[in-house]
C-alpha cells in the first residue's frame, strides 16, 4: 500500500466513523446540551477537509478544487466555536448575538480569498497553483491557511483556559456535585484538543504531509472521548438518586475546583433509604431559609454563604438540592428571585418602577441576566408575561 491510499483510507475511514459518532453522541445527548453542539463543531470544522484529502487522494482534481476553499475556511471556524462552546457551559446567562458572528470574520475572509483565488486560474493548472508538482506540498494557500489557523490557536487557547481559571470560582459556588458531572468533560475535552494541536503542528513542521492523516486520527479519538463522556453522565443521571454519594461526582469536583470533598459516613451512606430522607431534611430547611429570610435578592450570594447560614456541609447541602430538588443551587436560587420579581411586575405601572430596579431588588446584576433568567424558568419573556397576566385580569 502507497502512500496515497494509505492517506485515502485513513481520511474515508475518519470521515464515516466520525458521522457516526457524531450521530450516536446526539442521539445519546438527544440533540441537545453541550456534548452534542460539541460534536457537531468537530464534524464542521474537519469534515470537509478530510473529503477534500480523499479527493485529491482519487484525483479527482475537480472536485478538489470545490473543495479546497470550504476546506481551508472550515478549519477556521474551530476555535471560534470551541470558545463558545466553553462560554455555553459556563456562562448562566449565554445567548448567541449578532456580535458573535465576529469571531468568524477569518473564516469569511478566508473563503472568499480562497475561492477568488481558485476558481481564477484553469482547472487544468491545479498542481501549479495548489499543490507543489515536484514534492507534492501545499503552496502559498496551504501556508496561508497554517498561519491563520496557529495564531488562532495561540489566541483563543490562551483565552479559554484563562476564562476557565476565571470561572473555578462562580463554579465552586454555585454547582453542586452532579452538575459538575455533566460540565467537568469541557475542560477535559478542551485540554484534549490543545494537546493533539501541539502533537499535530510539531509534525507539520517536521513533515508538512502528516496533515493529510495525523488530524484524522486525533480527531477520532477526541470524538470518541466524547462518546465516552456523554455515556459517563448518562450512567451517572440513572443512577445518582440510587448511589447519592459516588465516586465519579466527588472526583469531578476535586479534579476541576480543586476543593476538599467531605462525603457523608460510611455509616449514612450504607443506608440510602435513611441518607434520602436527610437529604430531603435538608432540601426543606434549605428552601426554608432562603424563603424567609430573602438572601436571594444579594446578587454575590454563593452556596457557601447560605451552608454557612443553615450549618449544612457544602458538599451535603449541593446533593440535597440537585437530587431531592432536580436543580442545582443557582436555579434554585434563580427561582425564588423570579418568584419575587412576579409581584413587582404586576406593579411595575403603579411605583413607577423600571426593569432595572426590579432585577437589582430581586438579586440580578442586570436586566439583562434578569431577563435571560425570566425566560428560562417562565418560558417568556418579561413583557409577554405582563400581557398574558394583564388579560387574565
Amino acid at each position: 500500500m502507497g502512500y496515497s491510499e494509505f492517506i485515502l483510507i485513513v481520511n474515508a475511514a475518519s470521515v464515516i466513523i466520525l458521522l457516526v459518532m457524531a450521530l450516536l453522541l446526539c442521539l445519546a445527548a438527544r440533540f441537545k446540551g453541550e456534548s452534542s453542539y460539541a460534536a457537531m463543531i468537530i464534524v464542521i470544522s474537519t469534515v470537509p477537509v478530510y473529503i477534500y484529502n480523499v479527493c485529491r487522494s482519487l484525483e479527482l482534481y475537480e472536485v478538489a478544487i470545490c473543495f479546497a476553499p470550504i476546506a481551508l475556511s472550515a478549519n477556521l471556524t474551530l476555535m471560534p466555536l470551541l470558545w463558545l462552546l466553553v462560554q455555553r457551559g459556563f456562562n448562566p446567562y449565554y445567548r448567541f448575538t449578532p456580535l458573535r458572528l465576529l469571531h468568524f470574520l477569518p473564516a469569511v475572509l478566508s473563503l472568499i480569498l480562497f475561492c477568488a483565488s481558485v476558481f481564477s486560474l484553469p482547472q487544468s493548472r491545479y498542481y501549479d497553483f495548489m499543490i507543489h508538482e515536484n514534492t507534492g506540498d501545499d503552496t502559498w494557500l496551504g501556508d496561508v491557511n497554517y498561519t491563520m489557523v496557529l495564531l488562532q490557536l495561540i489566541g483563543y487557547f490562551y483565552t479559554i483556559f484563562r476564562y476557565l481559571r476565571k470561572v473555578k470560582h462562580f463554579v465552586r459556588s454555585h454547582y453542586s456535585a452532579a452538575e459538575l458531572q455533566r460540565k467537568v468533560w469541557i475542560p477535559r475535552f478542551i485540554g484534549l484538543f490543545a494537546a493533539m494541536f501541539v502533537v499535530v503542528m510539531v509534525c507539520y513542521a517536521l513533515w508538512p504531509r502528516t496533515d493529510a492523516w495525523l488530524l484524522q486520527l486525533l480527531t477520532v479519538i477526541i470524538m470518541g472521548y466524547l462518546l465516552y463522556a456523554e455515556l459517563a453522565i448518562a450512567l451517572f443521571e440513572r443512577y445518582r438518586k440510587d448511589t447519592v454519594t459516588t465516586t465519579v461526582a466527588a472526583e469531578a469536583e476535586a479534579e476541576f475546583i480543586a476543593t476538599e470533598v467531605k462525603p457523608l459516613p460510611q455509616s449514612e451512606a450504607d443506608n440510602g433509604k435513611e441518607e434520602m430522607q436527610k437529604l430531603e431534611q435538608y432540601a426543606r430547611q434549605v428552601e426554608e431559609y432562603l424563603r424567609t429570610s430573602e438572601v436571594y435578592t444579594n446578587a454575590a450570594l454563593s452556596i457557601k454563604d447560605v451552608a454557612d447560614a443553615t450549618g449544612i456541609s457544602k458538599n451535603n447541602l449541593s446533593k440535597s438540592i440537585n437530587v431531592t430538588l432536580g436543580k442545582n443551587f443557582f436555579d434554585l436560587v434563580n427561582g425564588f428571585r423570579i418568584e419575587k420579581s412576579k409581584a413587582l411586575l404586576m406593579s411595575k405601572k403603579e411605583k413607577g418602577l423600571t426593569l432595572e430596579t426590579i432585577a437589582e431588588q430581586c438579586g440580578f446584576n442586570s436586566r439583562i441576566t434578569f431577563n435571560n433568567a425570566f425566560k428560562k424558568v417562565i418560558g417568556v419573556t418579561t413583557t409577554e408575561w405582563l400581557k398574558l397576566n394583564q388579560n387574565e385580569k
